[in-house]
């Protein structure tokens, strides 16, 4: 990879509704965030090679994508691109799921890859032709890319864990996947939920609804540990099945969507313990509110029974985040449910539902609710903990974005006053057990927080919107940096501009990727 120097003018601000104002940056550097961040410069060579961007915890890098066959219609379609949910590395493929653009870098042609930010290498991957973006997950514990594939169906597999060997075969060579046959029907009908601390994914035979699934009454369910070594090296990865059962013969529901990296069919499929030690599943007839499947079990018992209180429906259900533990939310309360004792406490938020928004820590043993007023209430196994109660205004609320142990949130507003020289001003909003800060300055746009409270942001022409990108429609001016103790330091000038990028859902887009560690 080859390395380029950060700019070197910042800027402070003070806690609280402080103005931002400039000053130069002392000779120890510039501040950093614990955080990956990866873009895709709009200037092209005259190969048609694309420079890949990359920011690793203040260092920054490129990488070079090459087309394999440049022309027009290769210009025309964003790639996606897409982090692992640990920050490890990204998934780089064409937008097109039909035929897919090529792409290429310096290891060789390649249809799609994953570029690991930890182990600096390139994984080619032989996706299927007709595979769309949507349709392949990261394990939300890190380490794993899968998809379903084939009829008869079997689960491929690709580990990501540079500790694991990853063979290569075909022309161009892409990485063999390990793979799982499958008991029963073709690749559509099967999805795929990860435990978020642990190597475990679950296969579950689902019902094709609206372009995603619902569990299926009476459906096959595995799970399956894949290799991601702590220490030492795996020279013969392998799948391992630790348990297979079958769902409930009964009408099933989806449940909320929280941990998924893009709206693919298998978001909302099932709740999964965050050690992968069961799986849960909403039921639909009236006979059991959630269904629990643990590992080893010969079969699913009712966790939450129907006559359970109003509030434990199944559509309700946000995580399990525990063993023992679901969190339901009825609107602003927030309730956490003992399933095995029936004991649960609540706390309702100030607010409204449409500035509501749920993000859950790395590990799925906590989730934040966080309102764009900036009231936020924190949950876990032991307690609800109201991180904040201040409430002000937020025009313009981007989504937050959370640390990885759910205690920081930021987010983005517009603001209705103007700077000095008349320019449009913006406000940074940010929230943790010390309560709400906020910043006026320059308009900015929130992209990582990590779990010191160190903010990564770009700067934005202006307050516009768009309603079709979600995302200011211009792209971005500069790479900020907000430290947890008020200093905002330019750390990067983004030229050439980035361009427009996808996520791997059907309408993300973004113009910086960025994940914090």
């Amino acid at each position: 990879m080859a390395s380029r120097a950060p700019a070197g003018l910042g800027v402070r601000g003070l806690t609280g509704a402080a103005a931002l104002g400039a000053l130069w940056l002392a000779a120890c550097g510039p501040p950093t965030v614990d955080a990956r961040a990866l873009w895709i410069a709009s200037e092209r060579d005259k190969g048609g090679a694309r420079a890949l961007a990359i920011y690793d915890a203040g260092r920054f890098v490129e990488r070079e994508l090459l087309p394999a066959d440049p022309g027009p219609e290769a210009d025309i379609q964003p790639l996606v691109v897409e982090l692992d949910p640990r920050g490890q590395g990204a998934l780089i493929r064409a937008g097109d799921g039909g035929w897919q653009h090529e792409l290429g870098d310096s290891f060789g042609t390649l249809r799609a890859g994953y570029v690991d930010l930890v182990g600096e290498r390139t994984l080619p991957l032989a996706l299927p032709a007709r595979l769309a973006p949507d349709a392949t997950g990261f394990a939300p514990a890190g380490g794993a890319l899968w998809w379903t594939a084939g009829c008869p169906a079997e689960l491929q597999l690709v580990p990501l864990s540079p500790r694991v060997a990853t063979p290569t075969a075909g022309e161009p060579p892409a990485v063999v996947p390990l793979a799982w046959p499958l008991p029963a029907g073709c690749a559509e009908v099967w999805g795929a939920v990860g435990a978020a601390d642990a190597p475990v994914v679950f296969v579950l035979q689902g019902v094709p609804e609206d372009g995603f699934l619902r569990p299926g009454p009476n459906g096959h369910v595995l799970a399956l540990r894949y290799p991601r070594p702590s220490e030492g090296y795996d020279a013969a990865p392998a799948l391992t099945e630790l348990g297979a059962a079958r769902l409930p013969g009964v009408p099933l529901a989806r449940t909320q969507r929280v941990r998924c990296a893009g709206p693919g069919p298998s978001c909302g499929l099932a709740a999964v313990d965050p050690d992968g030690s069961a799986l849960s599943v909403g039921g639909a007839d009236g006979s059991c509110r959630v269904w629990r499947w643990a590992v080893g079990e010969p079969e699913a018992a009712c966790a939450v029974a129907a006559d359970g209180p109003e509030w434990t429906d199944p559509s309700r259900l946000i995580a399990a985040i525990s063993p023992r533990h679901y969190v339901f939310r009825e609107g602003l309360v927030v309730r956490r449910y003992d399933h095995t004792t029936g004991e649960h406490d609540g706390r309702p938020l100030i607010g409204d539902t449409s500035e509501l928004f749920t993000r859950a820590s790395a590990d799925g043993r906590a989730l934040l609710f966080v309102t764009t007023r900036g009231a936020a209430l924190r949950v876990d196994e032991a307690r609800l903990e109201l991180l904040s109660a201040e409430q002000a205004p937020c025009v313009g609320g981007q989504p937050p974005v959370a640390s990885p142990n759910a205690r920081f949130a930021a987010w983005t507003c517009a603001s209705d006053t103007q700077d000095v020289g008349g320019l449009t001003a913006g406000e940074i909003v940010r929230v943790s057990s010390a309560g709400m800060e906020r910043f006026q300055g320059v308009p900015m746009w929130a992209l990582a927080i990590d779990d010191d409270g160190d903010l990564l942001l770009h700067s934005r022409d202006d307050q516009d919107f768009s309603l079709e990108l979600l995302l200011p429609p211009a792209a971005p001016r500069n790479l900020y940096v907000l430290t947890a103790d008020g200093e905002l330091a330019r750390v990067d000038a983004l030229e050439p501009d980035p361009e427009l990028m996808r996520g791997t859902g059907p309408a993300v887009f973004r113009w910086i990727a960025a994940q914090a560690l």
